[in-house]
């Protein structure tokens, strides 16, 4: 029988170090992975309350003075000349000047959203400037409504993280004697962005929808977990919530009111939403004083 040849010492101090140094690059390289990655997904993933600051009196006069904040619903509003059709749905019902102002991003999530609420966290980025909020929350509107969790639903973030951001955008308004206009996520079709991406990226967001306990919402999870949270937060009564159905009763996908994406409002659709809008501040404004 053939002897066994054993390595000699050095050759094993020499796999020994190897299979130290492989260890050590491998936590290196998870260690630079996690102190980049990490803010990222603290970022995206979780929400964070920032300290609220004061903003000034309200006018001294007669006007009822509504903000419009939010993702893409409230830049096609700013396009389609949304504030418009607010002041002239009001002035149907009330003798009481109405200024409405908009802004808002396309793609913004609600995280977002509630950060440009802060003009130090887009001020870095002038290409942001014109997106942040804090301008419009400072002349102290008597209303302001919030468009968001279009972006949330699409880009499958957790229905918690929606429902939180909500309540932090919330409690900034009440904060400076402001009411906030909840919106209702409006039925339309989610799916239509993934038809126009690549297959393996709608794996991608198969595997994320999964993880995130997302997998084929059409954004019902998204109302419930937002009423769930103002029940929970018994913030019922100190906000105006609009459902989708009181500006499209059908309660369905209407594509004469969208347009070809089935995920924005067109002229008409606007034209619903906002008279709806007008006159629900309205009747409360008229409630409340």
């Amino acid at each position: 029988m053939r002897p066994r040849i054993q390595p000699d010492a050095p050759s094993r101090s020499l796999k020994h170090a190897k299979r130290i140094l492989w260890g050590l690059a491998i936590i290196s390289v998870l260690g630079l992975a996690t102190y980049f990655l990490a803010p990222l997904y603290i970022f995206y993933y979780v929400p964070e309350e920032l300290p609220p600051y004061d903003i000034p009196p309200r006018h001294d006069d007669d006007t009822l003075r509504i903000a419009i904040i939010g993702d893409s619903w409230a830049d096609y509003h700013t396009s389609l000349s949304g504030d418009t059709i607010i002041a002239n749905a009001a002035e149907k019902i009330t003798s009481i000047p109405v200024k409405t102002e908009t802004r808002g991003k396309k793609g913004a999530l609600s995280k977002e959203i509630y950060y440009f609420m802060f003009e130090d966290k887009t001020i870095e980025h002038s290409y942001e400037q014109d997106r942040c909020t804090q301008p419009l929350i400072e002349a102290h509107p008597d209303y302001c409504v919030i468009f968001a969790g279009i972006n949330d639903v699409t880009y499958m973030r957790q229905t918690s993280f929606f429902a939180e951001n909500l309540r932090l955008i919330i409690n900034l308004l009440l904060h400076n004697g402001i009411r906030p206009v909840v919106m209702e996520i409006p039925t339309v079709n989610f799916k239509e962005p993934y038809h126009r991406i690549r297959f393996r990226e709608r794996w991608f967001y198969r595997i994320r929808s999964v993880m995130t306990g997302t997998f084929n919402n059409e954004g019902t999870d998204y109302q419930k977990a937002l009423t769930d949270m103002l029940a929970s937060y018994q913030l019922k009564d100190s906000v105006l919530y609009i459902t989708a159905k009181q500006w499209n009763p059908k309660g369905c996908l209407d594509e004469t009111m969208f347009l070809e994406d089935h995920l924005h409002l067109n002229l008409g659709g606007y034209q619903k939403l906002d008279s709806c809008i007008a006159t629900e501040i309205i009747n409360d404004y008229a409630k409340r004083h």
